[in-house]
């Protein structure tokens, strides 16, 4: 299924580019972006409580098989001069609202591949594939824009589904752990869910990270088509560069991550964790500073390195807490933060960037964000 996580991002990225190069605003990105991550706020919590009481084969195939069909969509349009602003929205939204569903049943199917002893490597695998691609996706996607065209990338890309819909259709999952066989009301098991997150210290930790994460870094990398073209007017092979570059340092984070000894456990938050966050977030001031390419290529990839360490250890520790009886509705609630605060981020931060720059949108998001994060950890120390 790693080639078609590649293909959420590369159309993704694909619209994204497609609105600049219609538009020329950073807030028509930022509104394209929010029309793919805001499904998340609210459709896949409500998915989440649904694979909670059936199984997830079906759903995940239906979602895929969605994702692609809109895809050829996109392709259709595009090529026939029919894609239009409100089109493109309209798309993404029912692209968005498919990958929520697909995200929830991720989360519930690759702990159930593997047998109960394997769990924690194959929930920090799965979050490790989910991170990578979602860096180094857009930079096979930017490199394919500036070599090959839009219209190739959109067609190619609507392909990379079909090997997932092969692999869903034969998976067998291990049965269910902790099942509750006496179900509650829909809503009152979404506010279940809701709570044990809130109650859960480590959770709630790894939920605020991500959520700053997310916001932040996410969303300002989400407007990397505008600082490549916007800024430093390089283009479609820009952008493919500067993604190319987010993308190596996600990949050189993951290979670090793996060639750890210890795999993440239920002990709580990593301290490389906090601290990659903290790096990741004064990466965004300085890219916001930089007016040479190179040096912004660079930390581009020195963002792509620490968000991604972020990531991996805040969705494997996320996991680890979890029973099967409850996967569904916590994991849907981990893809809220990290994919509804990269829309928030996306749209608020292309707002500011097209009312001031983005230059000093990206420097002072960075400062904010560090500002936010010191301030909660001294006052979590304060309340203990």
């Amino acid at each position: 299924m790693s080639l078609s996580l590649h293909a959420v991002w590369i159309t993704r990225l694909v619209l994204g580019w497609i609105a600049w190069e219609t538009t020329g605003s950073a807030a028509y990105v930022g509104l394209l972006s929010f029309c793919l991550f805001a499904p998340s706020l609210i459709a896949t919590p409500l998915f989440g409580v649904l694979l909670d009481r059936i199984e997830p084969i079906k759903p995940a195939f239906i979602s895929q098989l969605t994702q692609s069909l809109m895809t050829l969509v996109i392709f259709i349009l595009y090529t026939t001069d029919n894609l239009s602003i409100l089109i493109l929205s309209f798309v993404a939204f029912v692209i968005g609202v498919a990958n929520s569903a697909y995200g929830s049943t991720r989360q519930t199917i690759v702990p159930r591949i593997v047998e109960k002893q394997a769990i924690s490597n194959a929930v920090a695998f799965n979050a490790m594939n989910f991170q990578v691609a979602r860096l180094i996706a857009p930079a096979v996607g930017g490199l394919m824009i500036a070599a090959y065209g839009t219209d190739v990338t959109i067609l190619i890309n609507s392909l990379l589904f079909i090997p997932a819909l092969i692999t869903i259709s034969l998976l067998k999952l291990r049965p269910k752990e902790n099942t509750v066989p006496d179900r509650k009301p829909f809503l009152s098991e979404l506010l279940d869910g809701a709570k044990f997150v809130v109650k859960h210290p480590i959770i709630r930790e790894c939920m605020m990270m991500t959520f700053i994460a997310s916001v932040i870094i996410r969303g300002s990398l989400e407007l990397l088509p505008v600082l490549a073209d916007g800024v430093f007017e390089r283009g479609a092979q820009g952008l493919g560069q500067i993604l190319a570059a987010a993308g190596g340092g996600a990949l050189l984070s993951s290979i670090l991550v793996a060639s750890r000894k210890k795999v993440i456990t239920t002990d709580g938050v990593t301290s490389i964790s906090r601290l990659s966050l903290i790096c990741g977030l004064a990466g965004i001031s300085l890219l916001g500073i930089i007016d040479n390419w190179v040096l912004a290529i660079i930390m581009v990839s020195i963002i792509g390195f620490f968000v991604t360490i972020v990531a991996i250890d805040n969705q494997s520790t996320v996991q680890m807490q979890v029973t099967d009886s409850i996967r569904g509705r916590v994991g849907s609630l981990w893809l809220v933060v990290a994919i509804g605060g990269s829309a928030i981020g996306s749209i608020f931060l292309g707002l500011l960037s097209d009312a001031f720059d983005i230059s000093s949108t990206l420097f002072f998001a960075g400062l904010i964000g560090i500002l936010i994060v010191s301030t909660i950890k001294l006052a979590d120390k304060y309340i203990r």
